[in-house]
């Protein structure tokens, strides 16, 4: 099997600063790869899918690490957090639980300390979990390089399969969240066939956020995994239930709208229309359970 094969020969650069990154970068972007926790670069080097002559560490980079509460009431977090910090930060726990009940769902307790957020989102894969639970948070991604910085909507990051926005010669340093508004909840629910070890095979992220009689939907974002050759926001099954109140039917219509924007594939874990039917009881659990913690929410309280 390809993957036991031994990594081929690369140059390793341990940078000091994030600058240091983005200069190297600059000079060196066609031939360099970025590790993180490694867990998706290093199968991807034994299987020779990818050969780089230069690899940067990032792990001794400071502040790729850090999560920061933001002046405005959001969190700011660094692309290198590893995925068990997100599961233990009282922060993300206490306002952003579908952050942390998304890392629980996530690999390995080795995995977990092993894999980052960053590489979760730069990697582009449409099976990765992340995406569409950063996409239901309304999360932006900032990007650093010699010359400047930037942020973009996570939804605008994902190109094609395997590709991002980012320029070669761009550093995802941080992903940065807004507050999260009061009598609101989010929930992702996945399908897989081993619990947490194998890669998801549909995946629904749900936010909700009701008003203040608790009866109708004021805001919802639903994204998904594993539905499309990118993570998928679903704009229409969205705007359907905007302003509605919640019932069984509105829920069975955001359910046929999802079908209508997703894009599943055949492939040997699962066929199209298995994947359809995944995405139809997923997407209705997972409106549900969000609609259930927005409500049973009191009006200063987070998701």
């Amino acid at each position: 099997m390809t993957y036991t094969r031994r990594l081929p020969h690369f140059e390793f650069f341990s940078p000091h600063t994030p600058e240091d990154v983005c200069a190297f970068l600059a000079s060196h972007s066609d031939d360099t790869r970025l590790l993180a926790g490694g867990t998706e670069l290093i199968l991807q080097m034994r299987r020779r899918e990818t050969v780089p002559g230069f690899i940067i560490g990032l792990k001794g980079v400071p502040g790729l690490n850090d999560i920061r509460e933001q002046p405005n009431g959001g969190l700011a977090i660094g692309a290198m957090t590893a995925i068990h910090t997100l599961l233990t930060s009282a922060p993300i726990r206490a306002n952003y639980g579908i952050l942390a009940q998304t890392a629980a769902q996530m690999g390995s307790p080795e995995i977990r300390q092993l894999a980052t957020l960053g590489g979760n989102l730069a990697a582009a894969l449409p099976c990765a979990d992340f995406p569409p639970v950063l996409m239901t948070l309304g999360a932006r991604i900032k990007l650093q390089s010699k010359q400047r910085q930037r942020m973009i909507p996570v939804e605008d990051f994902f190109i094609e399969f395997g590709k991002t926005a980012a320029a070669r010669d761009e550093l995802l340093t941080e992903i940065q969240l807004p507050p999260v508004p009061p009598l609101s909840g989010g929930v992702y629910l996945k399908f897989h066939d081993r619990h947490s070890m194998d890669m998801t095979t549909v995946g629904v992220g749900a936010h909700v956020t009701c008003d203040e009689e608790r009866r109708i939907f004021q805001d919802v974002k639903l994204a998904l995994a594993s539905s499309a050759p990118i993570p998928l926001r679903t704009y229409k099954a969205e705007k359907a239930l905007r302003g509605r109140p919640f019932s069984e039917d509105a829920l069975e219509e955001a359910a046929s709208l999802v079908c209508e924007e997703a894009e599943p594939r055949s492939s040997w874990r699962a066929t199209k229309a298995f994947r359809m039917e995944l995405l139809r009881t997923l997407t209705k659990r997972a409106l549900r359970g969000a609609w259930e913690k927005a409500v049973s929410r009191s009006n200063g309280g987070r998701s």
